[in-house]
């Protein structure tokens, strides 16, 4: 009886110390993750706000801007709550004050274009220019994350990632030039050109192609792929055929696309 009890507290002390190891393997893997959808969402919603201030208000984008700013607010919720235990609170908070900030010239400049009928240049620059910052913010706590945790996603998760911030990215600087001729200044917030983030994008692509080989990783690749051919003549001729509501179509698929890889490793 005496052993049967001893046997008993045994594996419930193993089953205690396997749940405390997973859960310390989780939480960073799922700050990781937040951060990933906060550095996305951050980028959308000011490609939402070009789509929207360049197609006369329209009602549709207002409505992904909001959908984009509900998905960092989700993250940044997830986020907060284990940022203590991951000793990168300073970092979150500092995240969430450059958030509210972007939040309030949000705010402004849809004003703005339902008020008037345009925004204020000045406004939705800085706009875009902070929106870039708490990106680059973003990705600073990622990767103090990844040194202090000493944890890691998998390199075909780190690169799908990559891929689907650049894709953001890339999406983003189009449409400002596809939908306004203030396209120049809103683009000021980016320091490479779209031909360069394209090429870097089409390298990084083959990359992950090379590191995903299955019949069903092919699949899913050969989607992301015709719809990047698509998006990469339309992006190394802007100036000729300039289809912004396309491109945008595009990248909410080729993002899906990755973050359904990303799910399978």
């Amino acid at each position: 009886m005496k052993s049967a009890i001893n046997l008993l507290r045994s594996g419930v002390l193993l089953g205690v110390l396997l749940s405390l190891s997973h859960t310390a393997l989780a939480t960073p893997q799922q700050l990781l993750s937040d951060l990933q959808h906060m550095r996305l969402a951050a980028t959308n919603a000011v490609t939402n706000f070009y789509m929207f201030s360049g197609l006369d208000a329209d009602s549709k984008y207002e409505r992904r801007i909001d959908a984009a700013m509900g998905r960092f607010s989700a993250a940044l919720n997830s986020a907060r709550a284990l940022a203590g235990v991951n000793r990168l609170g300073d970092e979150i908070a500092a995240i969430e004050v450059q958030w509210n900030t972007i939040g309030k010239l949000m705010a402004t400049n849809r004003k703005d274009m339902l008020t008037q009928g345009f925004p204020n240049v000045r406004l939705v620059d800085e706009m875009g220019r902070t929106s870039a910052d708490l990106v680059n913010q973003i990705s600073a706590a990622y990767q103090t994350l990844e040194e202090s945790s000493g944890i890691r996603p998998s390199p075909v998760v780190e690169k799908a990632r990559d891929l689907a911030l650049l894709m953001e990215e890339i999406t983003s600087q189009y449409a400002a030039r596809g939908t306004t001729n203030l396209g120049q200044v809103f683009m000021g917030s980016y320091e490479r050109t779209l031909t360069d983030m394209a090429e870097d994008f089409h390298k990084q692509l083959q990359a992950l192609e090379g590191m995903v080989r299955s019949e069903q990783n092919d699949i899913l690749m050969n989607s992301v792929n015709s719809k990047w051919r698509f998006m990469e003549e339309r992006i190394r001729n802007y100036n000729e055929n300039t289809v912004p509501f396309l491109v945008v179509s595009y990248n909410d698929r080729i993002v899906e696309h990755l973050e359904e890889l990303e799910s399978r490793f």
